[in-house]
């Protein structure tokens, strides 16, 4: 198998994961991100695979980001005294 195919199958792969987290609400997606940990966690994940786990987990971290962006956007909306928020917490 070349690299580009190698390199293809790993973008559809990543692909394939945000299309499944788009669908999770923020607890499942941190529910499904605890299970990956998890696993981790107690060495149960062959060296192989550790790669792809902590790719997957990124995703579902990155689903929860995006929820919890668009519910403080969605506060700042409702009350635009709020300050601004910054990255110093």
């Amino acid at each position: 198998m070349s690299k580009r195919q190698v390199n293809k199958e790993h973008r559809d792969r990543i692909a394939a994961w945000r299309n499944e987290a788009e669908g999770l609400s923020y607890e499942e997606a941190m529910q499904a991100l605890d299970l990956l940990l998890a696993e981790l966690q107690n060495d149960s994940v062959p060296l192989a695979e550790l790669q792809q786990k902590v790719l997957h987990g990124e995703v579902y971290l990155s689903r929860c980001q995006t929820l919890l962006d668009s519910v403080e956007q969605s506060i700042v909306e409702l009350d635009p005294t709020t300050p601004k928020a910054t990255n110093d917490a």
